[in-house]
């Protein structure tokens, strides 16, 4: 028989999942697992959880926990996996930091495993105890059109983008002084240092406050810890938005297609595409883009997020900020572009030289960074890492152990949340 894992599908306006959904379920089929997509919601989640029971998975499959399932037993909350016996694998697409809230009602769970897309958020997980395993992102070939689309564009920037000082204002309404402060320190902070995570930054900065901030800031983090995470969260995106901000406002001679919402007024050279956000829809416009310049979040330090392959499998050449970690993936000058994130005279000089008087380089190293992509980073490779992964637990679960070997229970959950 089959091993059987039961993907749980919500939501995602980007439509990312969706099509990592699709691709992992096929490359599993393709080695010997039996796959099905379940689609809960607030009215028919009894009924998905009734068919999940019935369909009796090994394992359960989600994203960023957003596919968790709690029921009542016993008078208890319990997640489904503990409920049913089975291990509910989820992948973290982004920081767990985020998501925080879930991940906190799940710790007490031993039967989740936690996949991640950087180095740094599993030795987070991993320093709880937590079962954790690294998987990088991949692309689903069928999304791509044929390499040999017209190209319309020259630049494209991936947003969303903010202005940070409308960030700060929406602080001052919000945080006493000491918090502005050190959010803005630590927003900059990760601004000047790319490879630096977050949960780092913040203890080194602290450290060079007086005791008494010292004090009263981990007693906001023991007390209001859901609060203090949320608290980081924002820093991270004040992070974020300075470098993107920073970039697009310091490029002056070249027009600038921003995919996504903007907040604040930028400069003439700046076209806005606010309703470009799905996953589709990126494709499709940097597939007619000469270059597609990205900056990503410092949430993923390793600077290997799903949006760096989609771009680099466009066919369009990628300007990526330089992360020491992500080089034995994507090679620096063969498939993608590098640039430092504060030094705007290198990324308006890289971009006048591969647009104006390196056109065939460009369209050389594009070529060859959508060859890397295809033919190594795809969710068939990374279909076949998971299912290596899924049967070593199988072979583990099956060996003896002092208490015989382990069996799935079947019981049936009281009430659902």
């Amino acid at each position: 028989m089959k091993p059987k894992v039961a993907f749980i599908k919500t939501p995602d306006p980007r439509g990312i999942t969706d099509t990592i959904i699709s691709g992992l379920s096929k490359s599993l089929s393709a080695r010997n697992f039996e796959t099905r997509i379940f689609e809960p919601t607030q009215d028919n989640i009894q009924e998905v959880v009734n068919q999940i029971i019935e369909y009796k998975p090994l394992f359960t499959f989600d994203f960023n926990l957003d596919g968790l399932i709690f029921a009542e037993k016993d008078g208890q909350q319990k997640i489904l996996a503990d409920i049913i016996g089975n291990i509910h694998v989820t992948w973290f697409l982004d920081d767990p930091m985020i998501h925080f809230t879930k991940l906190k009602s799940a710790l007490q769970s031993n039967q989740l495993l936690y996949l991640t897309i950087d180095i740094e958020h599993g030795q987070w997980l991993g320093s709880m105890g937590k079962n954790v395993a690294f998987l990088a992102p991949g692309i689903n070939p069928s999304d791509f059109p044929p390499p040999n689309v017209e190209k319309e564009f020259d630049i494209a920037f991936v947003g969303p983008v903010a202005d940070p000082d409308n960030i700060e204002n929406s602080w001052k309404e919000r945080f006493d002084q000491n918090l502005f402060g050190f959010a803005v320190e630590l927003g900059r902070m990760l601004y000047r240092n790319p490879d630096m995570p977050v949960r780092f930054a913040s203890g080194y900065l602290l450290s060079q406050y007086n005791q008494d901030f010292q004090q009263a800031m981990i007693k906001f983090q023991q007390e209001k810890e859901d609060e203090f995470m949320q608290y980081l969260t924002e820093i991270t995106l004040y992070a974020m938005h300075l470098r993107r901000w920073n970039i697009i406002d310091s490029i002056e001679d070249f027009e600038i297609n921003v995919l996504g919402p903007v907040e604040g007024e930028t400069k003439d050279n700046v076209v806005v595409y606010p309703k470009i956000i799905a996953n589709e829809d990126i494709i499709s416009f940097l597939s007619k883009t000469k270059i597609s310049l990205l900056s990503h979040p410092p949430f993923i330090p390793t600077g290997l997020a799903y949006t760096v392959f989609a771009s680099v499998g466009s066919n369009t050449l990628t300007m990526v900020e330089e992360r020491l970690s992500s080089k034995s993936f994507l090679i620096d000058g063969r498939d993608l572009i590098t640039y430092h994130p504060i030094d705007t005279v290198e990324i308006e000089g890289k971009i006048a030289y591969y647009l104006e008087d390196a056109p065939s380089e460009r369209e050389a190293i594009a070529k060859q960074g959508r060859d890397t992509v295809f033919q190594n980073h795809t969710l068939l490779h990374r279909g076949e890492f998971l299912a290596n992964m899924l049967n070593d637990i199988i072979k583990r679960a099956s060996e003896p152990s002092e208490n015989g070997k382990g069996e799935l229970k079947e019981d049936t959950p009281e009430k659902l949340n």
